[in-house]
């Protein structure tokens, strides 16, 4: 906005600038005989006036944008060399305050930290304080499941890594110590194991304070399924105990088997790191653990995201 008090200079700044546009005694003679006789006057080329008036509203930019400056609260001037600083405010648009319904997937500034997108559907996946509570073996990377709490040994399989790194942020760490075997919820020196009976590309177990817990394969940080098929991340075929398709139904011996089936037989890499859910894809298996894929449109998430058209027709035409 301007400042009223800055405008006093307008008039002499206006002067100075417009001073020679003046009509003298010889343009109103001009005038006057051109009148007698009849012919209209000859106007002045409109060049000539161009830079006089593009002169006139630079100087009114320039008294608006000095007036700042000209004028501080205290009605004092400011120094020229002393630069002044620009207020920005930002506002969001429409009512009420600005949408904040989902968490961050990645902040890459010095405290970065990698999350799921929160849905309204009920997740599987543990949340962390930070980053995602997670462990990796080699280039593979495993969140932390809510439940169960605890899992028997009769449930784990030999020994396939053990961690040798703790880092609170491990989005930050290298690919060096990722593939040497980190976590941010198991302590240096805990063993990772496999699930009896179930690839460990798809989960692995490991102790988080005192408990063994269960941790399922998902994509981390830009980190995905490296050229594996969505059967090696999530190998359960003929393993599966039911199926439910959040918000449309449930099956469960052979039914829930045969759709598992068209998924892996089907399913085409869509992208590498993928997490954002509308709906969810609870499959749970034979020995009573649970692993779960987010679902959007015809694509399913979990290491990597994977369009498949045909199990989602396959799943309601046997319902």
């Amino acid at each position: 906005m301007f400042d009223s008090k800055s405008l006093d200079q307008l008039g002499r700044v206006a002067d100075e600038m417009l001073g020679g546009l003046e009509a003298d005694e010889a343009m109103r003679l001009k005038i006057m005989r051109a009148a007698a006789h009849g012919t209209p006057a000859r106007r002045a080329p409109v060049r000539r006036f161009v830079p006089a008036i593009c002169c006139a509203a630079l100087a009114i930019c320039c008294v608006g944008v000095a007036g700042p400056r000209l004028n501080t609260q205290d009605n004092t001037a400011a120094p020229a060399d002393v630069p002044v600083a620009v207020s920005i405010d930002t506002i969001a648009a429409g009512e009420g305050e600005a949408y904040s319904g989902g968490e961050m997937m990645a902040d890459l500034g010095d405290n970065a930290r990698v999350r799921t997108v929160q849905s309204g559907e009920q997740s599987l996946f543990a949340a962390g304080s930070g980053d995602i509570p997670l462990v990796t073996v080699g280039s593979a990377i495993y969140q932390m499941l809510e439940t169960p709490m605890d899992i028997g040994a009769s449930l784990l399989g030999g020994e396939v890594g053990s961690v040798q790194l703790y880092d609170e942020q491990p989005s930050l760490a290298s690919p060096k110590e990722m593939n040497a075997g980190l976590s941010n919820v198991a302590e240096p020196g805990s063993p990772v194991y496999a699930i009896s009976g179930l690839a460990d590309s798809t989960m692995v177990a490991c102790e988080v304070n005192g408990s063994m817990r269960v941790f399922q394969r998902v994509s981390y940080a830009g980190k995905g399924p490296a050229g594996a098929s969505l059967e090696d991340t999530f190998s359960v075929r003929g393993k599966v105990r039911s199926a439910e398709l959040s918000g449309v139904g449930e099956l469960t011996g052979d039914k829930a088997n045969e759709v598992i089936a068209v998924l892996l037989d089907n399913a085409v890499l869509k992208s590498a790191d993928a997490s954002a859910r509308r709906q969810t894809l609870t499959v749970t298996l034979e020995n009573g653990l649970r692993l779960q894929l987010g679902v959007s449109g015809d694509t399913l998430c979990g290491c990597g995201g994977w369009s498949c058209p045909e199990f989602f027709e396959a799943f309601e035409a046997s319902l």
